[in-house]
């Protein structure tokens, strides 16, 4: 049985997070995750997310639901792991998703 990495990452946050609530854990995310950290580029319609602060960037179906109708392009780190739900979200919003390169 195969399982795609989008899905397989997508049960393991869910288990973590189930794991972690079960051990009083508190786990928070900001309210509007997207707008926190982002950066808007000087070219309309694109919002670059900033995960500089993650060791392994996930992109959210959370983070891209509270996100401006004038947006159409959504840039982040080429090493971001995008869920399931995430990209369900991309298609329906009709969002183009860029993977930005590494600076060296």
């Amino acid at each position: 049985m195969q399982i795609p990495i989008e899905e397989l990452v997508d049960k393991v946050v869910k288990e973590v997070l189930s794991e972690l609530a079960k051990r009083g854990v508190q786990v928070s995310a900001p309210a509007a995750p997207v707008q926190k950290g982002a950066v808007q580029h000087t070219q309309a319609g694109t919002l670059e997310i900033d995960m500089s602060g993650f060791r392994t960037p996930v992109l959210t179906e959370s983070q891209l639901t509270r996100i401006d109708r004038s947006i159409g392009t959504i840039v982040v780190p080429c090493n971001t792991i995008v869920t399931p739900m995430a990209w369900d979200t991309l298609r329906s919003k009709k969002l183009t998703l860029v993977r930005k390169t590494q600076k060296h």
